[in-house]
Protein backbone atom coordinates (compact mmCIF):
# COMPACT_ATOMS: atom_id res chain seq x y z
CA UNK A 1 0.00 0.00 0.00
CA UNK A 2 1.50 3.52 -0.82
CA UNK A 3 2.43 6.02 1.56
CA UNK A 4 -0.57 8.62 1.58
CA UNK A 5 1.77 11.16 1.62
CA UNK A 6 3.73 10.73 -1.52
CA UNK A 7 3.68 13.36 -3.61
CA UNK A 8 3.10 12.43 -7.29
CA UNK A 9 3.92 14.24 -10.63
CA UNK A 10 3.73 13.74 -14.61
CA UNK A 11 6.04 12.16 -15.79
CA UNK A 12 7.23 12.92 -19.63
CA UNK A 13 5.00 9.99 -20.68
CA UNK A 14 1.83 11.71 -18.79
CA UNK A 15 3.06 15.43 -19.72
CA UNK A 16 3.04 13.86 -23.73
CA UNK A 17 -0.39 12.05 -22.82
CA UNK A 18 -2.09 15.21 -21.56
CA UNK A 19 -0.70 17.22 -24.47
CA UNK A 20 -2.23 14.61 -27.11
CA UNK A 21 -5.91 15.32 -26.57
CA UNK A 22 -6.10 11.48 -28.69
CA UNK A 23 -4.38 9.51 -26.34
CA UNK A 24 -6.82 7.00 -26.18
CA UNK A 25 -6.57 7.52 -22.35
CA UNK A 26 -10.07 7.23 -21.16
CA UNK A 27 -11.67 10.59 -20.19
CA UNK A 28 -11.84 9.79 -16.12
CA UNK A 29 -8.12 8.63 -15.95
CA UNK A 30 -7.01 11.62 -18.13
CA UNK A 31 -9.09 14.03 -15.94
CA UNK A 32 -7.43 12.21 -12.89
CA UNK A 33 -4.33 12.69 -14.78
CA UNK A 34 -4.66 16.41 -15.47
CA UNK A 35 -5.13 16.45 -11.68
CA UNK A 36 -1.37 15.44 -10.90
CA UNK A 37 0.25 18.60 -10.11
CA UNK A 38 3.42 17.80 -8.32
CA UNK A 39 2.15 19.38 -4.90
CA UNK A 40 -0.82 16.59 -4.39
CA UNK A 41 -0.50 13.60 -2.15
CA UNK A 42 -1.75 10.34 -2.66
CA UNK A 43 -4.10 10.34 -0.48
CA UNK A 44 -5.35 13.93 -1.79
CA UNK A 45 -5.01 12.34 -5.57
CA UNK A 46 -7.19 9.26 -4.48
CA UNK A 47 -9.85 10.98 -2.89
CA UNK A 48 -10.51 13.33 -6.20
CA UNK A 49 -10.43 9.67 -7.83
CA UNK A 50 -13.06 8.64 -5.65
CA UNK A 51 -15.31 11.20 -6.52
CA UNK A 52 -14.38 10.45 -10.14
CA UNK A 53 -15.68 7.05 -9.77
CA UNK A 54 -12.27 5.48 -10.39
CA UNK A 55 -10.52 4.85 -6.31
CA UNK A 56 -8.18 2.65 -8.01
CA UNK A 57 -6.92 4.09 -11.14
CA UNK A 58 -3.97 6.11 -9.50
CA UNK A 59 -1.95 3.15 -8.91
CA UNK A 60 -3.24 2.48 -12.78
CA UNK A 61 -2.04 5.92 -13.78
CA UNK A 62 1.83 4.79 -12.16
CA UNK A 63 1.64 1.52 -13.94
CA UNK A 64 1.31 2.91 -17.01
CA UNK A 65 4.45 5.16 -16.16
CA UNK A 66 2.21 8.20 -16.42
CA UNK A 67 3.14 9.74 -13.20
CA UNK A 68 5.43 8.88 -10.76
CA UNK A 69 6.31 9.63 -6.87
CA UNK A 70 8.27 13.25 -6.95
CA UNK A 71 11.30 12.16 -5.13
CA UNK A 72 12.03 9.43 -7.97
CA UNK A 73 12.12 11.41 -11.52
CA UNK A 74 12.25 15.13 -9.78
CA UNK A 75 15.04 16.41 -12.67
CA UNK A 76 13.00 15.39 -15.19
CA UNK A 77 9.89 17.41 -14.19
CA UNK A 78 8.44 19.63 -17.16
CA UNK A 79 9.30 23.20 -16.75
CA UNK A 80 5.42 24.14 -17.33
CA UNK A 81 5.06 22.51 -13.84
CA UNK A 82 8.21 23.34 -12.45
CA UNK A 83 7.32 27.18 -13.17
CA UNK A 84 4.26 26.62 -11.46
CA UNK A 85 5.13 25.61 -8.57
CA UNK A 86 5.84 22.17 -8.12
CA UNK A 87 8.66 20.86 -6.29
CA UNK A 88 12.22 23.08 -7.56
CA UNK A 89 15.07 22.08 -8.75
CA UNK A 90 18.87 22.82 -7.06
CA UNK A 91 19.50 26.61 -7.38
CA UNK A 92 22.36 25.68 -9.14
CA UNK A 93 20.39 23.96 -11.99
CA UNK A 94 20.10 26.31 -15.17
CA UNK A 95 16.57 28.43 -15.98
CA UNK A 96 14.30 27.17 -18.63
CA UNK A 97 14.72 28.11 -21.93
CA UNK A 98 12.33 30.72 -23.84
CA UNK A 99 10.70 29.15 -26.22
CA UNK A 100 12.01 29.02 -30.15
CA UNK A 101 8.79 30.01 -31.44
CA UNK A 102 5.29 30.99 -31.40
CA UNK A 103 3.89 26.97 -31.23
CA UNK A 104 6.27 26.77 -28.41
CA UNK A 105 5.15 29.61 -26.34
CA UNK A 106 1.65 28.66 -27.05
CA UNK A 107 1.97 24.47 -25.95
CA UNK A 108 3.89 25.72 -22.67
CA UNK A 109 1.09 28.22 -22.05
CA UNK A 110 -1.90 25.73 -22.61
CA UNK A 111 0.21 23.47 -20.20
CA UNK A 112 0.38 25.80 -17.80
CA UNK A 113 -3.34 26.82 -17.85
CA UNK A 114 -4.25 23.03 -17.02
CA UNK A 115 -1.78 22.87 -14.45
CA UNK A 116 -3.86 25.66 -12.78
CA UNK A 117 -7.41 25.06 -13.76
CA UNK A 118 -7.27 20.98 -14.64
CA UNK A 119 -10.15 20.39 -17.06
CA UNK A 120 -11.84 23.40 -17.20
CA UNK A 121 -8.70 24.85 -18.28
CA UNK A 122 -9.59 22.67 -22.04
CA UNK A 123 -11.89 25.46 -23.82
CA UNK A 124 -9.26 28.09 -23.51
CA UNK A 125 -6.67 25.61 -24.24
CA UNK A 126 -7.90 24.71 -27.74
CA UNK A 127 -8.25 28.51 -27.77
CA UNK A 128 -4.47 29.10 -27.25
CA UNK A 129 -3.24 26.21 -29.71
CA UNK A 130 -5.68 27.64 -32.03
CA UNK A 131 -4.51 31.01 -32.36
CA UNK A 132 -2.85 32.08 -35.59
CA UNK A 133 -0.39 34.70 -34.43
CA UNK A 134 1.17 36.66 -31.92
CA UNK A 135 -2.04 38.95 -32.06
CA UNK A 136 -4.81 36.39 -31.53
CA UNK A 137 -2.34 34.72 -28.82
CA UNK A 138 -2.18 37.30 -26.51
CA UNK A 139 -5.80 38.15 -26.58
CA UNK A 140 -6.24 34.47 -25.52
CA UNK A 141 -4.15 34.70 -23.07
CA UNK A 142 -5.34 38.16 -21.80
CA UNK A 143 -8.68 36.39 -21.35
CA UNK A 144 -7.38 33.07 -19.41
CA UNK A 145 -5.51 35.78 -17.17
CA UNK A 146 -9.02 37.02 -16.20
CA UNK A 147 -10.46 33.71 -15.88
CA UNK A 148 -7.34 33.00 -13.23
CA UNK A 149 -8.17 36.20 -11.68
CA UNK A 150 -11.60 35.32 -11.08
CA UNK A 151 -10.76 31.35 -9.95
CA UNK A 152 -7.48 31.67 -8.52
CA UNK A 153 -7.04 35.28 -7.19
CA UNK A 154 -4.97 38.60 -8.78
CA UNK A 155 -1.51 37.06 -7.26
CA UNK A 156 -1.48 33.84 -9.26
CA UNK A 157 -3.37 35.99 -12.54
CA UNK A 158 -0.46 37.67 -12.66
CA UNK A 159 2.18 34.90 -11.89
CA UNK A 160 0.17 33.42 -14.74
CA UNK A 161 1.47 35.77 -17.91
CA UNK A 162 5.02 36.48 -15.79
CA UNK A 163 5.72 32.94 -16.65
CA UNK A 164 4.21 33.09 -20.23
CA UNK A 165 6.01 36.16 -21.25
CA UNK A 166 9.38 34.51 -19.91
CA UNK A 167 8.48 31.90 -22.33
CA UNK A 168 7.96 34.19 -25.60
CA UNK A 169 10.37 34.08 -28.09
CA UNK A 170 13.03 36.41 -28.21
CA UNK A 171 12.90 39.48 -30.78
Amino acid sequence: MPDKQVIYHKTQKGTEAIANRNSGLPPRLRSLLIMVDGKRTHAELATMASALGDPGRLSELEAEGLVAPAVVEEKTMPAALELAGAPQQPAAAAPPQRAANLAQAQRFSSHLLEHLLGPMAEPLCIKIENARDLADFVAVIKRAREIVREIKGSAEAERFVAQIEAQMPAG
